[in-house]
């Protein structure tokens, strides 16, 4: 009898176990680093992957003091995955085996994996890279969505969940971000590791009529540019057209290392005139055609506030003219005007791009970089 009774309670353990693997995938549940030698830091990168028919959420790590976790997204959609980076500052030499576990919406049971490794010695200072224990054709990380992390021998805290802030509408995949209490945010060098995001060839069509003057939204945008620049990398090209009354090459083709003359022209960004944007898209397209980058992240972003007329004589023609090559086209939208934004999402449709309403200064720079990294990463 108790023999029996041993058997059915391992069996529900082990039924529990596999309940839980087959709601959340993952790439590799325990990593070692192996030995390692003068390091700073430690980084590796989990991929996970939500097995289920409805969105995961992410709601808090328990970890060793001292570690941080990142996600790219908290909120996982059925069959996406997110991708999760752990680091922390070793303390002593020797070896080490840390648990993590994740604290989700799949079943309550916390989602374990383990990192371990042999640390020889320990540098004193971050002069030289840390260790990066990952893959290069994972999803990219972004790097201020940290995962709340509480110590697993303290209370747990309700107070750490992610809040629930309907004030503060969603779009598309943006994630409610929960910002660092202990420091303030700094620009991080990996936002476009060149291992995990092609070389970008992004075309800007900024709308530059009065409209975009009225309410500070050309403010907003430019807010976000300047986010963006900060994480260009040599490798990336960047052009800027204007259209108003006419349309015009602010600059063409700069490289993603020119970043002062890039801040410059955007702080030059002016509303005024009257919108006349009709082929607009047209010549914006022989623009990214011209500075074309094969195997890389060809896009035009059009930024206005405003409808589009974009005719089907005019999609046909935008359509035709890329033939093997692709560029998409996405919409940067301001305002909530309804037939606008409709206007905008049927054109980014067309392009095959991605339609970003920008409601806030504090959420239109992640959803810009999003944007980026979205097209430009490498499967």
């Amino acid at each position: 009898m108790l023999n029996r009774i041993l058997i059915i309670a391992f069996s529900l353990i082990c039924l529990n176990l596999f309940s839980q693997n087959s709601l959340i995938g993952i790439d590799e549940q325990n990593k070692d680093i192996g030995t390692q030698e003068n390091i700073y830091k430690v980084k590796a990168d989990y991929i996970i992957q939500n097995n289920q028919s409805k969105n995961l959420y992410l709601l808090r790590a328990d970890a060793l003091k001292g570690m941080t976790i990142h996600a790219s997204k908290k909120t996982i959609k059925p069959g996406d995955t997110s991708l999760i980076v752990i680091e922390f500052i070793p303390q002593n030499t020797g070896k080490f085996n840390e648990t993590i576990s994740l604290v989700t919406s799949a079943d309550g049971v916390p989602f374990k994996m383990s990192l371990s490794g042999n640390i020889k010695s320990i540098k004193t200072d971050d002069k030289t890279a840390c260790f990066y224990f990952k893959k290069p054709n994972n999803a990219g990380v972004k790097t201020n969505e940290p995962i709340v992390v509480t110590e697993p021998t303290k209370p747990r805290d309700t107070s750490n969940k992610i809040p629930d802030n309907t004030t503060n509408t969603v779009i598309d995949n943006s994630v409610i971000p929960v910002k660092p209490t202990t420091q303030p945010k700094t620009k991080n060098p990996d936002e476009l590791d060149e291992d995990l995001y092609k070389p970008n060839n992004i075309i800007f069509l900024v709308d530059v009529s009065s409209s975009m003057k009225d309410t500070s939204k050309l403010k907003v945008m430019q807010f976000a540019l300047h986010h963006l620049i900060e994480v260009l990398r040599p490798t990336d090209k960047v052009t800027f057209i204007t259209y108003a009354d006419s349309v015009k090459i602010l600059r063409e083709g700069l490289s993603g290392n020119d970043k002062q003359e890039l801040n410059e022209v955007v702080d030059k960004l002016k509303a005024k005139g009257l919108t006349k944007g009709n082929k607009a898209i047209l010549f914006s397209l022989d623009v990214a055609l011209k500075n074309y980058i094969s195997n890389g992240n060809n896009q035009i972003i059009l930024a206005t506030d405003g409808k589009f007329r974009f005719y089907p004589d005019d999609q046909k023609l935008y359509l035709s003219k890329q033939g093997d090559k692709q560029v998409k086209l996405s919409t940067m939208a301001f305002g909530n005007d309804k037939d606008a934004m409709k206007n905008l999402k049927e054109i980014a449709e067309i392009g095959k791009g991605n339609f970003i309403h920008i409601k806030s200064r504090s959420k239109a720079r992640e959803q810009l970089l999003d944007e980026i990294k979205q097209n430009s990463l490498i499967h």
